[in-house]
């Protein structure tokens, strides 16, 4: 449970987040302190050993440093990602849909692994902080269309909806801030309403206060004080409460003094438990997977043949339960490299203090020694006479395509099985 504050009479008041509120939604308007009420969630899931993404447009929200916090509430200008360990904070946009993308990306692996019966208890929980929600879906869709130069509409409302559906069951939790819970900002109320847990803050007009809980008797309260709102699950009439606060420096030592996260994660990587097949099927079901950072390669018909390679190198090794160790975050520590090419998922701050390690020079022969190629390679080598989109798609769809062999990331195949299936494929078409 998540202590949310104090109702009359100063009793407490929690959410139940492992049951009743998955999902979390804190609604007010500019200067209502939306920002400090989200630090409640986002220190409480750290310190349950929850990784933490945090979409932030206003760029400096949970970094802007002053007398009395010098640091904000998560950064740390020790670490090359300038945060503490354990959050990663998008503030660009772009950076910002592949975040989502990744956290769907995420779930939908935890998905695929409990379907096969591979057990995920040791995996750490996810929890997506998005402040400011209706500025990222309408910067999204702008940028989709604009800058991003994409034909079909924004995919964020999609995504967003999918890993709301199936995050309680993967222990992938959305908090968002947000002016108000109109249902065309979440596109439907089917998606709103699984935002079961809601906190209003600040002054509170009859439409928002409708939006936000439905046609349930409003109480009076005095917005003038800070932090003083409502609470109350969907479903249920909402409680006057004094919502939670802890100062920003506060905050940040407490962050600060939590067990580090796993490397792989401040390095700005996507989660280990996402490998090629699972990428393909978010790509096939979602659309997210060329989204997600590091997997570009498998569907851009362009990319260098050389970057199979280069992205073996530099996967972290897929987590076991065997590998863990006790304690609340409980991980393995994987050493990684941060290759130039990796799109970070981080934000422009860190440029200046970053180190670029070069990855480790790929060996190309190997693969071509060990008679074995990537799609990619047998689709440019004329192995097969199909385009790489063609080739993966056939692989996403067909049941007779070859399994191959996992090396790395990368699924390989042998010349022969490539080729007589797709002499297989042509005879069955003619």
């Amino acid at each position: 449970v998540m202590h949310v504050g104090d109702g009359p009479g100063k009793t407490p008041i929690y959410a139940r987040t492992e049951t009743d509120v998955p999902h979390l939604a804190v609604v007010g308007g500019s200067g209502s302190g939306k920002t400090t009420t989200l630090t409640v969630p986002l220190v409480h899931n750290r310190t349950h050993g929850a990784l933490v993404d945090i979409i932030d447009l206003k760029s400096m929200s949970f970094t802007e440093i002053g007398d009395d916090h010098p640091n904000g509430i998560a950064g740390d200008p020790t670490l090359p990602s300038r945060t503490v360990s354990g959050v990663r904070i998008h503030t660009r946009i772009e950076d910002a849909i592949r975040a989502l993308a990744e956290f769907v990306a995420s779930a939908t692996a935890i998905a695929l692994m409990q379907q096969e019966g591979i057990s995920t208890k040791h995996l750490p929980a996810r929890v997506l902080i998005i402040d400011e929600f209706g500025s990222f879906a309408g910067g999204a869709k702008q940028w989709w269309t604009g800058p991003g130069g994409q034909k079909k509409q924004s995919p964020v409302p999609f995504w967003l909806h999918v890993t709301l559906m199936q995050g309680r069951a993967l222990e992938h939790r959305i908090v968002l801030g947000a002016h108000q819970m109109s249902l065309t900002l979440f596109g439907g109320s089917d998606a709103r309403d699984l935002f079961s847990g809601r906190i209003l803050t600040g002054t509170c007009s009859a439409q928002k206060w409708i939006t936000t809980y439905g046609h349930v008797k409003k109480p009076a309260w005095d917005a003038d004080v800070k932090g003083r709102g409502t609470y109350g699950p969907l479903g249920e009439r909402p409680e006057l409460v004094q919502i939670a606060y802890i100062p920003q420096e506060k905050a940040n030592t407490r962050l600060r003094e939590l067990p580090e996260a796993p490397a792989w994660f401040d390095a700005g990587h996507c989660a280990p438990w996402i490998t090629e097949e699972r990428i393909l099927e978010v790509e096939s079901s979602y659309g997210a997977g060329h989204w997600v950072p590091g997997w570009g390669h498998l569907f851009d018909d362009d990319a260098d043949t050389d970057s199979d390679a280069e992205q073996a190198a530099d996967t972290p090794m897929m987590l076991t339960e065997s590998d863990q160790i006790a304690g609340v975050t409980d991980h393995v520590t994987v050493t990684l490299i941060k290759p130039a090419w990796h799109p970070s998922s981080t934000n422009d701050r860190d440029s200046q203090d970053s180190v670029t390690i070069p990855p480790a020079a790929a060996n190309t022969d190997s693969n071509a020694m060990a008679g074995r190629i990537t799609l990619p390679e047998a689709c440019r080598t004329g192995v097969i006479q199909l385009r790489p989109d063609a080739a993966r798609a056939a692989r996403m769809r067909d049941p007779e395509f070859p399994k191959g062999q996992r090396e790395g990331r990368d699924q390989t195949y042998t010349t022969e099985e490539l080729q007589n299936w797709h002499q297989n494929r042509t005879a069955v078409s003619k």
